[in-house]
């Protein structure tokens, strides 16, 4: 009898504890369930935040297609005319282009701070201030600054346009941070990624070699001035997400 006794306590607790494996088997599933739908959640998340185009909220930019300057339609980035000259006749002054070239500074400003590592910010620096953005550029031989824009400080060296030397520091900027986001996009979206609508390099856009422009080729350089807007546009609406980490 004590012998049938052990055997039905043995199977009781066998019983118990297969019970308990069954209660703790469910909680599992239900856990793994939770888990794997939080997990979920959080990919479709990252995955949307992957697909936010961060840099088209503070910076709007619009195009006019037929680039016709001489009646005002100039590039605009934030409402505030983006060129290369003043332009009396339309009242297109230089502090308006000053704070022009200082958004797309901050453009391409905020576009480095996304790709920290980008190997350009040790020898070219872009500082986005007001009323006049800086460009540092830092050589063995020694380091350099220039006004994107024009001088609020020393007003009487002023010319009629931005210095030249600056918008081509600026497109070697430009051209650079491009080029680092578009090999860092393709690697994820397989060469999916949107081309500029115009091709650079880190001295010409659109087959013009700004090196070799004269200051006083107006046309040129106002050509160059729209190339450049609608990179910076292309730049802004970039689906960047998981690319610059």
């Amino acid at each position: 009898m004590n012998r049938f006794t052990d055997i039905s306590d043995q199977e009781d607790e066998v019983l118990h504890e297969l019970n308990a494996l069954e209660i703790d088997a469910c909680n599992f599933r239900e856990e793994s369930h939770i888990v794997s739908k939080s997990c979920t959640v959080v990919e479709n998340e990252i995955d949307a935040m992957s697909r936010v185009r961060l840099m088209a909220i503070p910076f709007h930019i619009t195009i006019n297609c037929e680039n016709n300057q001489l009646s005002g339609r100039y590039p605009t980035i934030n409402n505030l005319r983006f060129a290369y000259r003043i332009n009396e006749k339309v009242g297109l002054g230089r502090e308006e282009i000053n704070a022009a070239f200082s958004n797309a500074a901050q453009l391409i400003a905020f576009a480095l701070g996304l790709c920290p590592s980008s190997l350009i910010t040790s020898t070219i620096r872009i500082i986005p201030i007001h009323p006049c953005a800086k460009i540092l550029v830092n050589l063995p031989e020694g380091q350099s600054v220039h006004n994107l824009g024009f001088d609020t400080v020393n007003q009487t060296a002023n010319s009629n346009h931005v210095p030249s030397r600056s918008i081509t520091l600026f497109l070697v900027l430009l051209s650079q941070v491009s080029a680092h986001i578009l090999t860092e996009t393709d690697q994820i979206a397989s060469g999916a990624t949107s081309q500029p609508p115009y091709p650079m390099t880190e001295f010409s856009i659109d087959g013009v070699d700004l090196t070799k422009l004269a200051d006083s080729n107006k046309m040129a350089w106002s050509s160059v001035i729209f190339c450049i807007a609608a990179n910076l546009r292309w730049l802004s609406e970039l689906e960047i997400g998981q690319a610059c980490v």
